[in-house]
């Protein structure tokens, strides 16, 4: 039996709930990895970084938010074999930042309620997301 060696990417992904219980998502540039899915905003965890120092560093390049560990809270992970590499996410949220989410990655930016996060095309491991998101808020 042979065993193949699959390319493996941590991921740390980051629902931001606002007061009316809105989560915060981003659209995929087109000239990307899956062009104009939707996704929650974070980003790969780097050799040597543990995922709350990930994403707070993804949410400041990607949104131009600050946050603090103490406001992150693990709620979810996934994981999904894609054709040439193996994903596990890992979802954070929070309902603390400092600054307002500005798009410098997305081609936009939207808030929306856990019940409607399905009628937006996201890429197919962050399906178990979504569901603990709706599980948490609806």
């Amino acid at each position: 039996m042979q065993i193949i060696e699959v390319k493996k990417i941590y991921v740390s992904t980051i629902a931001l709930i606002n007061d009316d219980n809105e989560i915060l998502i981003g659209k995929r540039p087109m000239n990307g990895f899956l062009p104009g899915n939707w996704e929650f905003p974070g980003g790969k965890i780097k050799n040597n970084e543990c995922p709350e120092l990930a994403i707070i560093r993804e949410t400041k390049e990607e949104i131009g938010i600050n946050l603090t560990k103490s406001c992150l809270a693990p709620l979810s992970f996934s994981t999904y074999q894609y054709n040439d590499f193996f994903i596990i996410l890992l979802l954070y949220v929070a309902r603390r930042w400092e600054g307002n989410p500005k798009s410098k990655t997305h081609t936009e930016l939207r808030w929306v309620k856990a019940y409607d996060l399905k009628k937006y095309e996201m890429p197919p491991a962050n399906n178990y997301l979504i569901a603990s998101l709706q599980d948490l808020l609806i």
